[in-house]
């Protein structure tokens, strides 16, 4: 210990006689840095999500044998269909991704259910590709999204019981 350390211990009470005036801090705190919220974490979580959706249109496009020919009608309903549920979903995977990484067993829970809905879905296209009663093929392609939207949102509600108070805490630093 050094000698200005050891005579400011020794003699602390004496020189302890004035209180800081309380706009000290006050002016303190306003020259301290704040954090400031980015919006990287929320392009990296669209552009997931767009990535996701390119990648499953593709894949459709690939599955059912879409080329450069002219679509008909039941190729650009499904086409359509295709978008906006993949980007619904998306927009649910985007709001559940902070709640997944809280909680592993029921991501895990999830990626069984949709792999085992993707497997449908796959059998579906197939049956999109023989052209045979395509307006019954199309709606169970909808059904199909449609229990993968419900899984999503019923995992999101029993997250959101589960962590009440997710939505309302921050990130705050001094």
């Amino acid at each position: 210990m050094d000698e200005l350390e050891k005579h400011i211990r020794d003699n602390r009470e004496a020189m302890d006689i004035h209180d800081p005036d309380p706009s000290v801090w006050n002016r303190i705190e306003t020259q301290l840095p704040r954090k400031h919220r980015t919006l990287i974490p929320q392009m990296w979580k669209a552009a997931a999500a767009v990535i996701f959706a390119v990648a499953a249109l593709t894949a459709l496009l690939r599955i059912t044998g879409v080329t450069g020919a002219p679509e008909n009608s039941a190729q650009s309903v499904v086409r359509e269909t295709e978008q906006y549920y993949n980007s619904l979903l998306a927009s649910l995977y985007s709001e559940a991704e902070p709640l997944l990484t809280a909680h592993p067993v029921i991501k895990t829970e999830l990626e069984a259910g949709m792999s085992e809905l993707d497997t449908i879905s796959m059998s579906i296209r197939e049956d999109l590709k023989d052209n045979v009663a395509t307006g019954e093929v199309i709606e169970a392609l909808i059904r199909n999204y449609r229990l993968r939207i419900e899984l999503l949102e019923e995992m999101l509600s029993v997250m959101n019981e589960k962590n009440p108070d997710s939505e309302k805490t921050g990130e705050y630093e001094l």
